[in-house]
């Protein structure tokens, strides 16, 4: 090879320094790519856990919802809320009469009044808690109802909870943790003015409390004298 070949090849290539700043170079570009690539689905994981939260929400509010708004208070009547505590939260049951039941059979004949209790649960697997619904016929013509194995907790309705509430609002104004001793009654006067019930879903982040979901009604019963 002649040196004038020589020196043309040489001229033609990078010296160890390019070579370095050439790779730093690359390694900030990927860098900042995956950073945006990772800031990006974890903003789509965080917006599809929040939606998750908000469809949980949803059903389990519009079943309570629409199980109060059917209270029956009629003879034999039953209206029971006990606050219970765990980790911190709240974790009440809530136990009442209404006609409002979930068919599981579109030709499925009504049962008539039922006792409907709600009662949270501690899931053991995450720490969380866990909502369950359940209902009791009564039977006709008396004020019990069917037996049920106590090992029955009724149909899971929500999970991911942190807090189970029902808070309510008396003759006085004032709003109080428990409601009722169990004992069946004929008088509006022993129902409250207002429930309201409030939900907290965990939601994966430690610097806030969960995500909050609140409501309020009024028992079909104590409409008419508002």
């Amino acid at each position: 090879m002649s040196p004038q070949c020589s020196d043309h090849f040489s001229k033609q290539g990078f010296t160890l320094l390019e070579i370095l700043m050439a790779i730093a170079i690359f390694a900030i570009v990927i860098s900042m790519a995956y950073g945006s690539y990772n800031a990006t689905f974890h903003i789509i994981n965080g917006a599809g856990a929040q939606a998750e939260i908000y469809s949980k929400a949803r059903t389990a509010m519009e079943r309570i919802q629409e199980d109060l708004e059917s209270f029956f208070p009629g003879e034999n009547m039953e209206f029971t809320g006990t606050s219970e505590s765990t980790g911190g939260y709240r974790a009440d049951t809530l136990r009442f009469t209404s006609t409002a039941q979930i068919r599981l059979y579109p030709n499925q004949a009504p049962r008539g009044d039922t006792i409907i209790h709600y009662q949270a649960q501690t899931d053991p697997e995450t720490g969380t808690l866990l909502l369950y619904r359940s209902e009791l016929p009564v039977l006709p013509g008396t004020s019990d109802t069917e037996t049920k194995d106590d090992d029955d907790l009724g149909l899971l309705l929500c999970d991911q909870l942190l807090e189970v509430a029902f808070d309510y609002r008396n003759a006085d104004g004032q709003d109080v943790e428990d409601w009722g001793d169990g004992e069946a009654t004929t008088t509006s006067a022993s129902l409250p003015e207002r429930i309201t019930i409030t939900l907290r879903f965990a939601d994966g982040q430690e610097e806030t409390k969960g995500t909050l979901f609140k409501t309020a009604l009024t028992l079909p019963g104590m409409k008419k004298k508002q």
